[in-house]
């Protein structure tokens, strides 16, 4: 059997008149929340978000959720909401809620495995539901951390180029895995001259600070060179250049 709580009690500090409320709040504990019934009394769109509505329950807000979750369960006036189904729909908005975020950031630049991972459980999410999410953007390929490597690696090239050494620490740190990292170095980097990336940045780094003289110069530049991952091998035949 179930009991609706849309019938309210109220407690008294008459003894013999709170005795029967003492048996019902036991019954109900003893029942379990599967019992709980109640009735949704309002459905309405949220200001701040028009995608989202809250859902009242009895007269009182209950909780929020996207206006997907509206149409998949049918929720309307006046419908009947059991505990077990409160905590599925719940479940649900939070998987949709999870994708939402997740499209939202990639929609600003490509993104790792790892990055929407990080983001999802520092938004609150579970873990289990941002694995979930990470699974079926990987599956339709909004999630590729072969192809996250590849335009990483270009970018720096063109905008800010870099070392070998350096392009795979960065993205070691966004999670992406070794044999992802090789393919996408031995594709891109493959033909590249890390002597000549390194002379081309010494001549940017000399145009940027002419006032500096020759020893202060090359001391500054060998740690620039340094800090973009060039090994010593590379830096000094660089400076020794620079006059």
């Amino acid at each position: 059997f179930c009991l609706s709580v849309s019938k309210h009690f109220t407690t008294s500090t008459e003894p013999h008149r709170s005795r029967p409320l003492k048996g019902l709040l036991a019954l109900l504990a003893l029942c379990g929340s599967s019992c709980f019934i109640m009735i949704i009394t309002s459905i309405e769109r949220q200001k701040k978000n028009r995608r989202r509505v809250s859902l009242f329950l009895d007269g009182a807000f209950a909780f929020g959720v996207n206006e997907d979750v509206v149409y998949r369960y049918g929720l309307c006036k006046g419908m009947e909401l059991g505990e077990p189904l409160r905590r599925e729909i719940e479940e649900y908005d939070n998987r949709v809620q999870a994708k939402i975020v997740a499209e939202r950031l990639i929609a600003t630049r490509m993104r790792s495995e790892q990055e929407i991972r990080e983001h999802l459980v520092l938004k609150g999410f579970p873990e289990e539901i941002a694995d979930e999410t990470i699974n079926d953007f990987r599956r339709v390929r909004l999630l590729d951390d072969g192809e996250f490597a590849r335009a990483w690696i270009r970018d720096r090239l063109r905008l800010r180029p870099r070392a070998a050494a350096m392009l795979r620490v960065e993205l070691r740190r966004k999670g992406v895995a070794d044999m992802l990292i090789d393919q996408a170095l031995g594709e891109l980097f493959a033909d590249k001259d890390e002597a000549e990336i390194a002379r081309e940045l010494a001549d940017s780094y000399c145009r940027k600070h002419p006032g500096l003289d020759g020893i202060v110069l090359k001391r500054r530049l060998a740690s620039f060179l340094q800090r973009k991952g060039f090994s010593a091998s590379v830096v000094y035949p660089v400076i020794e250049n620079v006059e």
